[in-house]
């Protein structure tokens, strides 16, 4: 008998031990999914700042005016605040007007702000040009830095650029047929040999007509002596 209850309170109690065991595991996974969701939560309702970089010109020529342009776009749902960009010079290269840092006190969400300077460089060649920086303060008083795209730019040289003028309006004259230098170097060797080819030809004809009309005096003269 004495066997027998304690088997049952054996039992018993690893029935509620695994009964407490599985409650915890329940409340543990229940924990963890509302941590999840509070995360996501958190992920859609913030700010999300795109920060892109360009420049004006299509092309950069050395001493030339180049602007730079900064375009942040807020794809978030909610509005960004104590904003503020920051960007570089490149090698080679200085500042004419504007700065390259600049601050707003807030963007909403869906919105967009400019900002812009203009550099010169001062050496032709390529150029990889720094990424810009745009931080803001969120609820939670934490910063948040999001960057823009590194890109390369190639600078040419004021005679570069009298050459691709030169070679653009020679598109346009040998109708799209001239369009690098090796055409244009292709072309004037064909020129130069059919320039040849016709140097000769008038040469041969000038010479062949001088002696012919050197023999006509000579045939007159003799005429007359026999006279």
């Amino acid at each position: 008998m004495c066997a027998y209850m304690s088997s049952s309170k054996l039992a018993w109690g690893l029935f509620f031990s695994v009964l407490l065991l599985s409650t915890q595991i329940v409340r543990s996974e229940n924990e963890d999914a509302h941590d999840d969701d509070d995360d996501e939560y958190e992920d859609v309702n913030r700010a999300l700042l795109i920060l892109r970089k360009s420049l004006k010109e299509e092309v950069a020529i050395q001493g030339r005016n180049v602007t730079v342009f900064l375009d942040i776009y807020n794809a978030g749902s909610m509005s960004a605040k104590f904003v503020k960009l920051s960007d570089k010079l490149p090698e080679n290269a200085k500042l004419l007007d504007g700065s390259t840092d600049a601050s707003f006190p807030v963007i909403a969400e869906g919105s967009s702000v400019k900002h812009s300077y203009v550099m010169t460089f001062t050496a032709g060649g390529g150029v990889l040009l720094p990424q810009a920086s745009v931080s803001y303060l969120a609820d939670d008083k934490s910063t948040q830095t999001g960057h823009s795209t590194t890109q390369g730019v190639y600078v040419m040289t004021p005679v570069q650029q009298i050459i691709r003028y030169a070679l653009i309006t020679g598109t346009y004259a040998s109708l799209g047929l001239a369009r690098t230098p090796e055409h244009w170097r292709n072309i004037a060797v064909v020129g130069g040999l059919v320039a040849l080819l016709l140097g000769g030809n008038w040469v041969y004809k000038a010479s062949s007509s001088a002696a012919v009309s050197r023999k006509r005096s000579r045939a007159l003269q003799e005429l007359e002596k026999s006279e």
